[in-house]
């Protein structure tokens, strides 16, 4: 995506003045300079060199004589040359002994140095990492007070305090690089430790496209693209721009590692835009003028960033365990509860319909098709009629064969809408069942079968034959 790209260069530019600075700082830090070096041992101590002189010197200067009396014994001196000799060469090996150690010593301490400065360093860099992207371990969202006609120092003390940001320099020149530090307004903003400077920076400068905020709840069961139109009925983005952020994932939450991707698949993040009620801001301009030509795409992954936050959040731990302990991924577990949500709205038959697709599946050789009736509509209302806007390496009848569960043999491609979390509790509830058929009436009764015989009554009593 072209706004990644630039979100990419922004980062590369701030990492590289950073290392600019920190690599000036790192060698300060460090006390020892080039200078300090010279050509000679760094840690000679005093003029231990010219002592060194001195001593040979002295050792050439040696009087061995007894008394003044002259010593004629040939052996007697043949002696004494052999104890100047070990002499000097006792003192050769002290010296190289103590330059020996002192090398040692220098390696050492250089180590730490460049151990110490490259610690630093890295974890410098990763905080600004975390800090730019917004990623967080502990997401959370505030309301920030920003005082009227605000400095940039003003703006960045707020969002200091309130936790938004921590690393308030990168901040800062993240700002004067985009010349956007002229831009800000007062007011009350909600904001969330999982944005990026770049959103942080819309919201703080939205004035004159988004003051008031709107409340939009999504529907258990509502399909990506039912919820694209919601956001665009209340102004918060286009539709149009709604669509690239459920098409792909954005590789920002921990989730999104374990959303696989096929090319079968039509909506890589249906199932994953949590049904909830949101705040969002609204798009004054959009609302103004419906039909003007307006980006709303910073709008659009901001709504984005918040549901799926959400679903983040709502899938815990023991959720995760469950879903191996079942031999389901993350899709097939969302896939089953978007079938089962948009079969049944009841929580106890929510677990029971559950129970048949489970059985189902684990009985394949005599069931490979789940049959539901929901997959088929999700081809006809959500994947033939856009077809045509997606570039796919594939063709329509492989994606919807892929989806139809009377065709395609097991769990389909894909989630068929958004469910909710009673939905996704159901399939995880793992319901002990003898159940392979249900159907419902009118009335939104559902009735359950273990054999055909039995279901082919049951579809009698619901008046479907």
């Amino acid at each position: 995506m072209d706004d990644n790209k630039e979100k990419n260069e922004d980062l590369s530019e701030l990492l590289n003045n950073t290392n600019e600075s920190e690599a000036e700082t790192s060698h300060n830090d460090s006390g020892i300079s080039k200078a300090e070096y010279g050509e000679e041992d760094p840690f000679a101590f005093g003029s231990s060199n010219r002592n060194n002189a001195s001593e040979d010197e002295d050792m050439h200067d040696i009087d061995f004589e007894d008394d003044g009396e002259e010593q004629d014994d040939s052996d007697a001196a043949e002696e004494q040359d052999q104890e100047v000799a070990e002499v000097v060469e006792q003192l050769s090996k002290q010296r190289q002994s103590r330059k020996t150690v002192l090398r040692i010593l220098l390696g050492i301490i250089i180590s730490a140095a460049v151990i110490t400065v490259g610690a630093k360093l890295g974890s410098t860099l990763l905080n600004i990492i975390l800090d730019y992207t917004g990623i967080s371990t502990n997401e959370f969202e505030v309301e920030v007070e920003i005082p009227e006609n605000p400095s940039l120092n003003q703006v960045i003390d707020a969002l200091d305090e309130n936790g938004i940001i921590t690393e308030k320099n990168i901040f800062k020149m993240y700002v004067e690089m985009k010349g956007r530090q002229n831009d800000f307004v007062g007011g009350t903003f909600k904001l969330s430790s999982a944005m990026n400077y770049g959103s942080i920076v819309d919201v703080l400068q939205a004035s004159k496209t988004a003051l008031r905020t709107v409340e939009v709840t999504i529907i258990e069961g509502m399909t990506a693209v039912e919820i694209g139109e919601l956001l665009e009925e209340n102004y918060v983005c286009r539709a149009e721009d709604f669509v690239k952020f459920y098409r792909n994932k954005m590789d920002v939450y921990d989730f999104e590692r374990r959303v696989e991707e096929g090319p079968l698949e039509f909506n890589q993040m249906e199932g994953y835009l949590f049904p909830d009620k949101y705040e969002f801001y609204v798009m004054n301009k959009l609302q103004d003028d419906p039909d003007a030509d307006i980006d709303s795409s910073k709008e659009a992954e901001a709504a984005a960033r918040k549901i799926y936050s959400n679903f983040n959040s709502k899938i815990t731990k023991s959720m995760y365990k469950k879903m191996h302990e079942m031999g389901l991924t993350l899709d097939q577990l969302i896939t089953l509860a978007s079938m089962v949500q948009a079969e049944v709205g009841d929580t106890e038959d929510m677990k029971n319909v559950a129970s048949v697709f489970l059985n189902r599946i684990r009985n394949g050789e005599t069931f490979q098709h789940l049959e539901s009736d929901a997959t088929v509509f999700y081809v006809q209302d959500c994947i033939e009629p856009y077809y045509k806007d997606y570039d796919m390496s594939v063709s329509l009848q492989a994606v919807s064969n892929a989806y139809d569960t009377y065709v395609a043999v097991g769990i389909p491609a894909g989630p068929i809408c958004n469910p909710g979390i009673d939905a996704i509790n159901a399939v995880l509830a793992d319901t002990p069942t003898t159940y392979y058929y249900f159907c419902a009436n009118d009335e939104g009764e559902t009735f359950f079968a273990s054999t055909a015989e039995e279901h082919q009554a049951n579809l009698e009593k619901a008046g479907l034959v």
